[in-house]
């Protein structure tokens, strides 16, 4: 490997390490004080950075407890593109939940954060908000996908059901449960959504 390459490729693996660093500094704080009591200070101290080094990465100490939902947008909108092109768009993107979730959920401190968000429901508005830029992009892969404008209804429509899919089965799924409870909630929430929500009381 060129000297360039390899030192290129130690550069990304020192930021992701850092990203990751002030990640987890920033949810176990906010469990441990709570969110208003924590500062970017504190974090960057737990991290064992700068504060000039956080705001490469992080516009605001919320920023930093929700950046998994950011990586989790990229890792959706690329397993999305790369399901086979003849599969339909509602059971690819059932399928890119169904590899992508555990993959995130294997990652200790996100376990952390849904305890966080249970302990305080104030951050869930500020998830919701994140969650916006996920249905922003995840739409644009629908759009790419097939064939449409990210604007129209069927883009717009997939990705906020297949993502109202996800949280539901994630406020459902307890933290201490298995990858394989949040997998099964998952699948029974798109079948619901493939059965037309039919009425859950029957005839």
């Amino acid at each position: 490997m060129p000297a360039k390459a390899s030192s290129a490729g130690l550069r990304e693996q020192k930021k992701s390490e850092t990203r990751t660093a002030l990640r987890r500094a920033a949810v176990r704080l906010y469990a441990e004080k709570s969110p208003a009591a924590v500062t970017v200070q504190d974090i960057c101290a737990a991290a064992g950075v700068s504060t000039r080094t956080f705001f490469n990465y992080f516009e605001t100490k919320d920023d930093a407890v929700f950046d998994w939902d950011r990586r989790l947008s990229t890792q959706l909108v690329d397993a999305y593109l790369e399901r086979p092109a003849a599969e339909p768009p509602f059971d690819a993107l059932r399928r890119t939940l169904g590899t992508a979730v555990p993959l995130l959920v294997a990652d200790p401190g996100w376990r952390e954060r849904r305890r966080l968000l249970r302990a305080h429901p104030e951050l869930v508005p500020k998830l919701l908000h994140s969650n916006s830029h996920m249905a922003e992009v995840l739409a644009e892969a629908v759009a790419e996908r097939t064939g449409l404008r990210p604007d129209d209804l069927y883009p717009r429509l997939l990705a906020g059901a297949g993502l109202t899919a996800l949280r539901a089965a994630l406020r459902r799924w307890d933290p201490e449960a298995s990858d394989a409870a949040l997998l099964d909630l998952l699948d029974e929430a798109f079948g619901m959504l493939a059965a037309g929500l039919a009425d859950p009381r029957g005839d």
